[in-house]
């Protein structure tokens, strides 16, 4: 009982810090720069963590920066264009008086990352021990350009419900997966989906998840806060794709923990384990729907 109340609350202190930054992001897309570059960091370090183990800390915090610098390079840059969109350049003014500020920002953190790009294989000579060079580099490629690709749903159209609508679709196939999943998919009676990776996922919890996130989709829409002027078959759609492709990135997540034997990817959730695990889904999931947004309106329905 005492774990699960510790698990309520910090599942629910995590969402509000998350649907906050992303609520004010009309006056001021700072609040979700900052806290997502946290999180990229964060997860980065779990990644490196477990992969690499201790020591390397060069390597690591090289690792970090890069990825950060990897996540905020677009999402500078988009904050002075003002979103993807076509917007008022007298809105744009009003929300960032200091737009060149942010536009300077970004070179330097295209300079940072360029640097960090160079001294990644260069780590190798202060160091004595010759290994964590391929987790260095798949830690910008696994968890750094995901959030890169979150950018782009965010500044399309210059609204923060944007990527909050795609958390509610990950959450929502969340909650589906674990009912429908207990219900139906466990015992004799139920099909695993990958028994050697995750034992306990079957099919009835991604066909749930399915479900109760064209369900979320449906209900977001109606309010408008999914996709730009989508019709519903569009937002059907990009429920579905979105759903898949979490399915897909927990499991690798899962493959990864199970191959470097841990449980958790940190402990700074109480309850949930670490971001990497709250996130796991999301690092397939942003990439495709960044590329669902930038061509759904080609689509016929």
């Amino acid at each position: 009982m005492k774990e699960l109340i510790k698990r309520t609350i910090s599942g629910i202190v995590f969402c509000v810090i998350l649907i906050s930054c992303l609520f004010f992001w009309k006056h001021n897309p700072l609040p979700y720069i900052i806290v997502f570059s946290f999180i990229v960091c964060c997860m980065v370090y779990e990644y490196l963590h477990f992969t690499i183990g201790k020591g390397k800390v060069l390597l690591k915090l090289i690792s970090i920066t890069a990825s950060v610098s990897i996540f905020l390079i677009p999402a500078l840059l988009f904050t002075v264009m003002g979103g993807t969109q076509e917007t008022c350049s007298s809105e744009v003014s009003e929300i960032l008086p200091n737009s060149r500020m942010y536009y300077k920002a970004a070179m330097l953190f295209v300079a940072i990352l360029v640097l960090c790009l160079f001294m990644i294989p260069l780590e190798r000579l202060f160091s004595k021990e010759n290994k964590g060079l391929e987790f260095a580099w798949s830690s910008l490629v696994y968890v750094a350009v995901p959030f890169a690709t979150l950018n782009v749903v965010g500044f399309f159209g210059y609204n923060g419900w944007k990527i909050a609508s795609l958390l509610i679709l990950l959450w929502a196939g969340d909650v589906g997966a674990y009912c429908i999943g207990t219900a139906f998919g466990q015992g004799a009676k139920g099909h695993k989906l990958m028994p050697s990776v995750s034992p306990k996922k079957s099919w009835e919890g991604v066909i749930g998840s399915l479900i109760f996130s064209v369900i979320a989709a449906v209900i977001l829409r109606y309010f408008d806060l999914l996709l730009p002027e989508a019709s519903y078959k569009a937002c059907t759609l990009y429920a579905l794709i979105v759903s898949i492709f979490a399915v897909m990135g927990d499991l690798v997540e899962s493959q990864l923990k199970r191959r470097f034997e841990v449980k958790d990817s940190g402990n700074i959730m109480p309850g949930h384990g670490g971001l990497l695990d709250r996130f796991d889904s999301a690092l397939f999931a942003f990439p495709a729907a960044a590329v669902f947004y930038l061509f759904y309106n080609y689509l016929v329905f």
